[in-house]
């Protein structure tokens, strides 16, 4: 019976599991969709995290992971899945429906499980995209200007307001100059102008850059790199960076594409093509200063853009008067004779702002007799010479010799720069300026007081940064020509460094400042046995030093090496002795060597940003009077101490009063550190230091982040340092309480962290109270709290007797908590707690409270009666008057911010909040009480997302409100992004006061809804009683699950007579379900009609009209009342609608027939360009997935677009004409006749139109079917009426594709008329007959194609209509490029008529048109002439099989500009003209292969079916074949280029072993794949097997003499590139370039027999190849191994080998080589080379190795050094 069980209990287990789990999906079904739904949220998050992603890559040109967007498909597949389960249930009773929904949850559940187990593996990266495949700031909020009043001068408002409206106008480009002589003002003005720009958001980005009079162009494209792309350039040449500029600034995406760059102190014309931006594009602002008006203007030419030119002149004598007097303090009727001179002196300025402000601090308090000796020293100098005595005025009156000498160093830094003040003191300290100064601290003080005497005296300026200070450009240019004169000179040069002449600079020069970029070396008798101050920037790895470099310079005190990727180090003898200050700023150094140690004399060593950084043994021990250690770097690739490192810097911390340094890795606890004497300090164990960012770079705050355990951060004694600490982060296990970490000595624990600004908790998990609150109240610096992931904590203060008293945190300005699930309030008992400087307050994941603040009066609030059951954050009495910014994040039990009722406005102390963001709240039913008045006052963004009981922002009870007085509002936006339950924005309880609600949402701009299903109403009828002019974009996206909920979106509640002149009225943008509103005339308008842009996207399926204009029909009024208001409309004209409107952007309406809806009789026409009229300023349209609208307007409404530039229509399926006569009756056509009177054209200033994937296109314009009475009337319907509406005959640029029932795009009626075409590309239209209808005249006269009509129409009868006198032939004499490709039953393009007239026709490319027979149909004699297309440059026929020629006539053809002529697929063409061709410019034909060299016939080839037939077995290759085109072979080809030819790169082999010896003039071989996979697995095929089977007689070896380049990238099968054996041996004689990139499966480059062939290689680049295990491959077999012992590679200077992680060596062979001309050696990410030949290798000029770590000097061969990196623990 067991036997039996055993058997038995199994098979039944297997048997009942697959039952459990069907019947789990009908008992436990709600579960699984519950599980799916809460997926589902998890995968939304995970897929807009990566959107996100996606789209910050794009912005910045980098890399996408091929596989995201196919992820982000199957999300929305499964998505939509998901959706269309049922989240109510099914009902008990419904079994089958509970099965399907539990089991397709279950499945769904997995599938999303699976998506985002993808998304965790998919990898970002940095890598830039190529150039060929790509596609700052941020502006802040409002605040208005209130510049110094001592800089305000009424005499620059007339100014300063032309370049802010010239800023303002946003439609097009500009280029605004500010003009003046240098100390006018002009950089002043230009920062109020940015600052203007900025508070007032006309800018999505603003750019500032200054010039100075040498311009750095690659500094300048960097430095707007890296504020449009947050990083650098990498390209190597200018025009490179320029590009990737130009393309980012291409992809800027839609609606944030305005810019302001602003270029300051220009002093030559900058080439705006080196940044990309020229022509400057539009929306684009470019602000300068300069000096010179003529240069401005050049660049406002390059720009091809408009100019504003604002003189900035010097101010009228009256305020500089008033300026001066101010600035000394006398009063003018104080004392006659210093009036007097006073003014005098002003006239000597010039009525300069710079020179008055000088001149005046300095003679501010002197005596009259100082005041007499400067007028004396004003009185005979010119203003040019004043401007600078002023400043030597100014200097001389300096107060003490080291002020002086502190202004000067100044001068060390280029113009405009942000000067450190830090540096200032390291260099005075290191050159001993300072008197009676004995240590860095001592030094650092002094200098901080002359530098803020100097600011004192307006000699220095403050700056942005904080830290710095700046110099103005006038007082640069003072000190500059001071210090270059004397016996002692400085060389100072930060521009140009190739004007740089070593014979300017005298033997005796004291300081040198120079940036290096573009120095390639620095001259060898660099001398200067004076020099104390050594300062070198910005030297890339080519820069070299002589080897004596710092012979005779024993005076050197100070060395400042800033980003040098190689600095030498000063090492000498001759340093050792007085050398104190050494700075080595992001450097690119290995190693710091023990000779540093003989520097015996240094004071200060910083070794920032020095990555990987190793220190040899004792360097440290040695720097026995070294005060301050700077060494942070990064926590990645942070200095590697060694234990030898950790004992001496232990030893060396005894008498250091400075230091800087992360501990890291086994050795993160310091041991035997004496921190006592450190009076400065940065430290990090277990963590890397924070780098300050941006304005806060050069500031310094003592700082300690600890990440460790209680009892290690005891034992180091590292807690000495609190008292003097600023920034403190503890992530410390085992702490109970911050007193707990304190030293046993401390006797007054609350004064331990009196210095404390910045403190940061994070992840103590036993900390169940952050201090107690003596130590609190000990608190008094502190201004930064956050409180992190702390799992037991429940109160922040405790108290610890119970008993009362105050909490006062009284710098405290920003409190974050985050992540604590026990904390049940701040303090343990009812302590007053006073935040009385608190501006931010952030709330994260505090699921115990369920409310922010607490009752103050007995009202109870409406959720709960029980009072006890709101739990508050806050208690009663705290105090926090200076709130500014709320944000709440993942409260699970909050229910309300504020309690919900109150009795009077007073309830609410007055409330500072000027930002409010709520998310993931999900039981916060109320935002805000029902009196919100008193909370808006100040209140500026309002950003509620992820609360699902939330149904109304402001649900307003009137009877609460009570009279505000004098009550006005700064809300600008709401935003509310899925609220599941929110139906409307405003609810009103009780009587409506209107003007309380205009003063409470008066300054809303912008309204933003998103995904909120159940969204009603953005406006309720008091609202829209209002002047709302303000709101410029309600963005509304309603994507709702259910349908039955269509139809109940309003803009505005119509249960009355509400005014909605239109949709559009109050909208700038809508993206989503917005059903159409009923239109109708109230006497008080609704004012929204200054917006500018409008989109309606997504979901909008009930919309079936946009505009609805005059009306009849209106069913909210009665007709009584509509004639009453049409007849005041008799005597006064009715309101415009949108009159400013410039953009129209209509997407996915589902049911939408028509964008204007007009009664004809009503509607106004203008009758001149002058008048304003609705939508008359209108310049764009785009309409795309709007299925079923057949037109997008009518004629008449050309008229009221005289603007209009632009027309897309993308996937309308619906769609058939773009502008449409359908509308045209007998009862309008007296309206639609009498509009050709006026003086508007239609269409005047179109530019483009756009037409793609619209299935149903027949016509552009309507007109073909005129459906009028008479014959008399058609016609003049068709010569005057329809034809002046075409809208095809005014574009500029029309791009036609995927329209498949489009025959025609040109009507025979306007082919005459299409002056202004320019370009027109045609593409996949399939039956496309004709593109420009021709006319065929009758002998009697009557045009045989032109019928108004087709008769099938009952009103309409088939006619002919006589042509015309005035009707001519096709005439194109503007079209530059025509484009027309998959156009299956075209036959031809244009007739031999229309040749004469493309005179400025530039590109013609016809491509995969199968029926095609000519280009040009012969329709009649030609004349004679033989200039036809004059300025063709570049022709392309590819793909044509039924191509006979070009032109079958016999005229002859001159090609006078004809530079590039593309021909393949084209089997039937025999000839391309029957005439002679002449190509004077043509050098080349290309195939689909490449570059072929003409023959002795060119284009003038004759074939016949013979010759086709014999050159057929030209190529032994049918892939080959279909990429060529006879005449042209092998045997011509000179280059291969092949980046897109997808029948190349699916061949096996691209060169079969019987081609090679056709490939002699090859000169040039690029293959390279930039998506998808390839099959190619040899370029050159050399067969295996004997002479006979290869068929190559009897070569034995095959020479490519003119093969040059060979470039190879992305082919990931490739295995050989080119192989030898015994039969064939391959030389490349003048091979000069090899790059091979992304070839995963190569395993080697060259084989040794050919290497002897390599005479002229002079570039080798390797990278990106997986299998790659060596470059040379020995050859096995004893025929074809090498015969010498010695290679030579006599040309060869560069050797890249990158990303090789298989790679053993370059050789692993015996022989030896020699590189005589190797200078730059690059390995990186080779981590398993160990050698790099096995014979010796000699480089003679080979200095430096660039590798993975760096780059290092070299004094060996690369064997050597690849040997003795490795053993010292490198990994190449």
């Amino acid at each position: 019976m067991e036997f039996a069980s055993a058997i038995i209990g199994p098979i039944v287990e297997s048997l009942i599991a697959p039952v459990k789990k069907q019947l789990g999906y009908l008992f436990s079904s709600m579960k699984h969709v519950r599980n799916m739904n809460t997926k589902m949220k998890q995968l939304d998050g995970t897929s807009s995290d990566v959107k996100k992603q996606m789209d910050t890559n794009y912005r910045k040109n980098l890399e996408i992971p091929t596989r995201v967007p196919g992820w982000l498909e199957e999300v929305e597949k499964t998505k939509e899945k998901a959706q269309s389960i049922s989240s109510t249930g099914n009902g008990c009773f419904n079994m089958k429906m509970r099965y399907q929904a539990g089991r397709n949850a279950f499945k769904i559940t997995q599938e999303m499980e699976s998506l985002m187990d993808e998304s965790s593996k998919i990898t970002w990266s940095d890598t830039q995209r190529p150039l060929g495949k790509v596609n700052s700031k941020i502006t802040s909020s409002y605040v208005p200007l209130d510049g110094d009043a001592q800089n305000h001068f009424n005499s620059r408002e007339k100014s300063f307001k032309s370049a802010l409206e010239s800023l303002q106008q946003d439609h097009k480009s500009k280029v605004i100059a500010l003009c003046g002589m240098g100390g006018v003002g002009k950089t002043t003005m230009m920062e109020q102008l940015k600052k203007a720009a900025e508070d007032k958001k006309m800018f999505d980005y603003v750019v500032k850059m200054v010039i100075g009079q040498q311009i750095n162009m690659s500094k300048i494209q960097q430095d707007v790199a890296v504020y449009m792309m947050g990083q650098s350039l990498t390209e190597p040449s200018k025009e490179a960076r320029a590009d990737r500029l130009r393309i980012t600034f291409g992809n800027l995406p839609e609606g944030r594409r305005k810019v302001l760059l602003i270029l300051d102190d220009v002093w030559e014309t900058i080439e705006l093509k080196d940044i990309g931006l020229s022509p400057l594009p539009n929306g684009f602002k470019l602000l300068l200063t300069s000096r010179n008006e003529n240069i401005c203007k050049q660049i406002a030419v390059e720009a091809n853009s408009d100019s504003t030119l604002v003189r900035v002149d010097v101010m009228e004598e009256p305020e500089a008067q008033n300026f001066f007097w101010k600035i000394t303090g006398v009063s003018q009727q104080h004392d006659m004779e210093l009036n007097q001179i006073g003014s005098e002196i002003v006239r000597r300025c010039g009525f300069l702002p710079l020179a008055i402000k000088l001149i005046a601090k300095t003679l501010r308090f002197q005596e009259v007799f100082v005041w007499r000796d400067t007028f004396q020293r004003l009185k005979k100098k010119n203003l040019d010479e004043n401007v600078q005595e002023v400043i030597k005025i100014s200097y001389d009156y300096i107060k003490t010799e080291e002020e002086k000498l502190i202004f000067l160093l100044c001068g060390l830094f280029p113009d405009d720069f942000n000067i450190p003040i830090e540096e200032l003191t390291r260099y005075a300290w290191g050159l001993r300026l300072l008197s009676e100064v004995s240590t860095l601290g001592e030094a650092r003080d002094r200098t901080k007081t002359c530098v803020q005497n100097l600011r004192n005296a307006n000699l220095l300026m403050d700056s942005d940064y904080i830290g710095c200070v700046k110099m103005h450009d006038l007082v640069l240019a003072f000190v500059l020509s001071r210090v270059s004169k004397g016996d002692h000179p400085w060389m100072i040069n930060h521009g140009d460094i190739s004007k740089w002449s070593r014979a300017e600079v005298k033997d005796s020069c004291k300081r040198v400042s120079i940036t290096c970029t573009g120095m390639s070396e620095f001259p060898g008798d660099f001398k200067y046995p004076n020099l104390s101050l050594l300062r070198l920037m910005d030297g890339d790895k080519s820069l070299k030093f002589s080897e004596d470099f710092y012979k005779r310079m024993e005076n050197l005190e100070v060395v400042a090496y800033e980003k040098m990727h190689y600095p030498l180090l000063p090492i000498s003898l001759e340093c050792s002795t007085k050398l104190r200050t050494l700075i080595l700023h992001q450097c690119l150094l290995i190693k710091l060597p023990s000779t540093i140690g003989k520097l015996k004399k240094l004071k200060l060593l910083d070794l920032t940003g020095c990555l990987n950084l190793r220190i040899d043994d004792g360097v440290l021990i040695n720097l026995v009077e070294l005060e301050e250690l700077y060494m942070r770097v990064d926590d990645r690739k942070a200095i590697r101490f060694t234990n030898g490192n950790y004992a001496e810097l232990a030893e060396l911390s005894k008498h250091l009063s400075a230091l800087e340094v992360e501990f890291f890795d086994n050795n993160s606890t310091p041991e035997n550190m004496l921190f006592t004497k450190l009076n400065r300090f940065r430290i990090s164990m277990g963590c890397g230091l924070v780098d300050n960012t941006n304005k806060n770079m050069h500031s310094f705050e003592n700082t300690l982040r600890l990440v460790t355990n209680k009892d290690e951060l005891l034992e180091s004694s590292i807690n000495e340092l609190f008292k003097k600490t600023e920034v403190l982060y503890l992530e410390v296990v085992g702490m109970n309480d911050l007193e707990e970490v304190l030293m046993e000595s401390v006797h007054v624990p609350q004064q331990a962290f009196n210095n404390i600004r910045v403190l940061d908790v994070f992840k103590c998990e036993n900390l169940r109270y952050l201090f107690t609150v003596p130590i609190a109240n000990g608190l008094v610096k502190l201004e930064h709290l956050t409180v992190s992931e702390c799992s037991v904590l429940e109160i922040l203060a405790h108290s610890e007797n119970g008993g009362y008293c105050a909490i006062q945190f009284q710098g405290l300005k920003f409190l974050r908590l985050d992540r604590l699930p026990k904390l049940i309030g701040l303090c343990n008992t009812a302590n007053v707690i006073e935040l009385p400087q608190l501006v931010e307050l952030e709330l994260d994941g505090l699921p115990n409270f369920s409310s922010i603040y607490p009752e103050k009066t007995s009202a109870t609030s409406s959720m709960s009666s029980n009072v006890s059951a709101i739990q508050p954050f806050f208690n009663k009495q705290m105090l926090i008057p200076k709130l500014e910014k709320l944000g709440i994040w993942r409260m699970d039990k909050l229910k309300e911010i504020w309690p919900y009722q109150f009795s009077s406005s007073d309830e609410v102390n007055a409330c500072m909040l000027r930002t409010i963001e709520v998310e993931k709240c999900d039981n916060l039913v109320n935002l805000f009480p029902t009196n919100p008045m008193s909370l808006l006052g100040r209140l500026e963004e309002l950003d509620v997302s992820d609360c699902g009981s939330i149904e109304v922002l402001f649900n307003i009870d009137m009877s609460c409100v009570g009279e505000i007085e004098e009550y006005s509002s700064n809300l600008r936006l709401i935003k509310v992004h899925n609220l599941g339950k929110i139906r409307e924005l405003w609810r009103m309880k009780g009587e409506s006061s209107s003007d309380i609600l205009i003063r409470s949402f008066q300054a809303v701009e912008r309204i933003e809804i998103r995904s909120c299903e159940r969204f009603v109403n953005v406006f309720t009828p008091t609202v829209t009683n209002s002047d709302v002019r303000t709101v410029m974009k309600v963005s509304i996206d309603g994507r709702r699950t259910w349908e039955e909920t269509r139809g109940n979106i309003e803009l505005v509640q119509n249960n009355q007579e509400i005014n909605v002149i239109s949709k559009a009225e109050i909208i700038s943008e809508v993206d989503g379900n917005i059903p159409d509103v009923e239109s109708s005339i109230h006497p008080k308008p609704f004012h929204v009609n200054h917006l500018q842009r409008l989109e309606i996207f997504g979901g909008c399926k009930d919309v079936e009209v946009v505009f609805e204009i005059e009306s009849s029909g209106s069913s909210s009024i009665n007709n009584t009342y509509l004639t009453k208001t049409l007849h005041k409309y008799n005597h006064q004209p009715p309101p415009l609608l949108l009159p400013h409107l410039k953009e129209l952007y209509l997407w996915d309406m589902e049911r939408m027939s028509d964008v204007w809806k007009c009664n004809w009789k009503k509607l106004v026409i203008p009758q001149n360009q002058s008048q304003s009229y609705s939508f008359h300023n209108l310049t764009e349209i785009s309409m795309s997935y709007c299925k079923s609208i057949k037109y997008l307007f009518s004629p008449v409404m050309g008229k009221l677009l005289p603007n209009l530039k632009v027309v897309r229509i993308w996937r309308c399926d619906g769609i058939e004409e773009v502008v449409s006569n359908r509308d045209i009756n007998d009862e309008n056509e007296e309206i639609i006749s009498s509009t050709h009177t006026n003086t508007i054209s239609s269409f005047p200033f179109l530019q483009g139109l756009s037409l793609n994937s619209l299935p149903s296109l027949k016509s552009i314009d309507g007109g073909t079917t005129i459906t009028t009475t008479s014959i008399h009337d058609q016609f003049q319907c068709s010569q005057v009426g329809v034809a002046s509406w075409l809208l095809c005959q005014y574009s500029k640029k029309i791009y036609i594709e995927n329209c498949p029932a489009l025959s025609r795009v040109f009507p025979s009626n306007v082919v005459g008329q299409l002056n202004k075409l320019e370009e027109l590309r045609i593409e996949e239209c399939k039956s496309m007959v004709e593109i420009f209808e021709s006319k065929e005249i009758k002998k009697d006269g009557v045009d045989s194609t032109t019928n108004v009509g087709d008769g099938s129409d009952d009103t309409c009868t088939a006619i002919t209509i006589p042509r015309s006198a005035n009707m001519t032939l096709l005439q194109l004499p503007n079209l530059t490029i025509l484009e027309i490709e998959r156009c299956e039953v075209l036959e031809y393009i244009i007739t031999s008529s229309t040749l004469e007239s493309l005179k400025q026709l530039k590109k013609l490319t016809v491509k995969q048109c199968k029926a095609v027979k000519v280009i040009v149909k012969e329709d009649g004699d030609l004349p004679e002439l033989k200039g036809f297309f004059p300025r063709l440059k570049s022709l392309t026929l590819a793909d044509l099989p039924d191509l006979k020629g070009f032109f079958l006539g016999k005229n002859e053809f001159k090609w006078k500009a004809l530079e590039k002529v593309k021909i393949y697929g084209c089997p039937q063409m025999m000839n391309f003209t029957s005439g002679h061709s002449m190509t004077p410019k043509l050098n080349y034909i290309h195939t689909e292969l490449g570059k072929h060299s003409l023959d002795q016939y060119g284009l003038n080839f004759h074939l016949t079916n013979a010759t086709h037939e014999t050159q057929l077995p030209m190529c032994s290759t049918p892939d080959l074949i279909k990429l060529l085109q006879f005449p042209w072979s092998l045997s011509n080809l000179v280059e291969v280029d092949a980046q897109w030819i997808d029948k190349l790169l699916e061949s096996r082999i691209i060169f079969p072993c019987k081609e090679l010896l056709n490939l002699k003039n090859l000169e040039k071989l690029s293959i390279t794949r930039k998506y998808g996979e390839s099959k190619i697995e040899e370029v050159f095929e050399v067969a295996e097997g004997t002479n006979e089977d290869v068929d190559i007689g009897m070569q034995s070896v095959v020479v490519f003499e003119k093969l040059k380049e060979v470039t190879l990238g992305g082919i990931n099968t490739l295995k050989h590139v080119w192989k030898s054996n015994r039969w064939i041996v391959l030389n490349f004689p003048n091979l000069t370039k090899v790059s091979i990139v992304s070839c995963k499966l190569l395993g080697h480059v060259f084989s040794s027999c050919m290497v002897g062939s390599l005479f002229q290689l002079q570039e080798l680049k390797i990278s990106d190849c997986e299998s790659m295990d060596v470059i040379v491959k020995q050859v096995e077999d004893s025929e074809t191994r090498l015969t010498t012992t010695e290679v030579v590679f006599p040309c060869l200077k560069s050797i890249t080998l990158e990303k090789l992680p298989n790679l053993k060596g370059f050789c692993l062979g015996k022989e030896a080589f020699e590189w005589p001309s190797l200078d730059t050696l690059e390995i990186k990410n080779c981590p398993k080379i160990t050698v790099f030949t096995n014979g010796q290798s000699t480089t003679p000029e080979l200095k430096l190795i660039d590798t993975t770590f760096g780059l290092c000097h070299v004094t060996e061969d690369p064997n050597s050094f690849i040997k003795t990196y490795q053993q010292e623990g490198w990994q190449f």
